[in-house]
């Protein structure tokens, strides 16, 4: 029996198995819901015909639907229609999987599970270090999860109270604005508000300060030209009305570096509040995500400012496909659990 799991997000969709192989193809639900089937049909189109499925999503919140509710109908719709033969399984946040049909009848449950996935899966999977938390920063979004024994401690079940606890940050090092992490820098001696227009997004900051890689084959970045250091330049440049030509190279570095101080400060915060919330819990940090390479300082910038006992830190990999995929990983583990319990 062969398992996968698969993570269907708006921007992305993530997909593994039991040997820690892992993928990732961009897939933006909100221009083309109607592909879904279609891209479902052509990942799977090599797996083999014993292979069994559990899916978790994020994709419903995009704003092609108009509720979250009609989000999960479509997305388990659609793997029905294209997945059936791999007998899917729906991942919720109360920790089971599911059929399609209790998937869409308890949509509140299904929508938004991965970091339940996620958070489960590292801490289930590890008999030294069983609580702590979890940092797993991605392109849209971080999420800081508190896990005692194994399972997530939180009373919250959907993204609206997690952004209020602060277990949910709509900021990743990806996809997020530039205005969307500061208003205003410093620049040739004076405070300069920045234009609130998404004319660069924290890859551009990142991929010029080296510390993401080049993509020339892509141009999904905020004004479509290739996500390359050259193009950021003139992405970041433009953020406070200036073409490339007219700030020099130091003035970019500063304001590439003055965004990712802002950056790490707010997810240090955000850190921070979730820590005070549960006292209790380990200084032990599980990070993951597309936006690990930077869970560290986040992690140290707030233990140098609140001195203690050092934390631990454990990075899930050094990959970055594996990073990124640890959700799909998680649900392929957990159906392969699902099937050994039932058989």
């Amino acid at each position: 029996m062969h398992y996968f799991g698969f993570d269907i997000g708006g921007a992305n969709i993530k997909w593994g198995d039991l040997d820690g192989n892992a993928h990732e193809i961009p897939f933006a639900i909100w221009q083309t819901p109607e592909q879904l089937p279609a891209v479902l049909n052509s990942i799977t189109s090599s797996f083999p015909r014993d292979a069994k499925i559990g899916i978790t999503m994020t994709a419903e919140l995009a704003d092609c639907f108009e509720t979250k509710r009609e989000g999960v109908k479509y997305i388990v719709d659609s793997v029905a229609e294209s997945l059936a033969q791999f007998s899917p399984l729906f991942y919720q946040t109360t920790g089971r999987l599911c059929t399609g049909t209790e998937a869409i009848e308890s949509w509140e449950q299904t929508a938004a599970a991965n970091w339940h996935a996620t958070s489960s899966y590292l801490y289930s999977i590890d008999d030294l270090h069983t609580s702590g938390f979890v940092l797993d920063i991605g392109s849209t979004t971080t999420d800081i999860i508190p896990v005692i024994d194994g399972v997530p401690v939180t009373s919250t079940q959907n993204d609206f109270d997690r952004l209020t606890n602060g277990q949910l940050v709509y900021a990743g090092i990806g996809r997020t604005p530039v205005f969307g992490i500061l208003s205003e820098l410093n620049l040739r001696g004076a405070t300069v508000t920045i234009a609130r227009e998404n004319f660069a997004t924290m890859a551009d900051i990142f991929r010029w300060l080296n510390e993401i890689e080049e993509d020339l084959d892509s141009t999904a970045t905020a004004d479509g030209r290739p996500a390359s250091r050259h193009h950021s330049r003139s992405r970041i440049a433009r953020l406070v009305c200036a073409d490339s030509g007219e700030l020099d190279t130091n003035e970019i570095d500063s304001i590439s570096h003055q965004v990712k101080i802002s950056f790490v400060t707010l997810l240090s915060r955000q850190l921070e509040k979730v820590m005070k919330y549960h006292p209790g819990v380990p200084l032990v940090f599980k990070t993951l995500g597309r936006g690990a390479f930077i869970a560290d300082e986040i992690i140290q910038k707030l233990a140098t400012e609140s001195p203690g006992k050092p934390p631990s830190i454990l990075a899930y990999s050094s990959d970055t496909a594996l990073n990124q995929s640890v959700p799909a990983l998680a649900v392929a583990h957990f159906r392969a659990q699902h099937d050994q319990r039932i058989n």
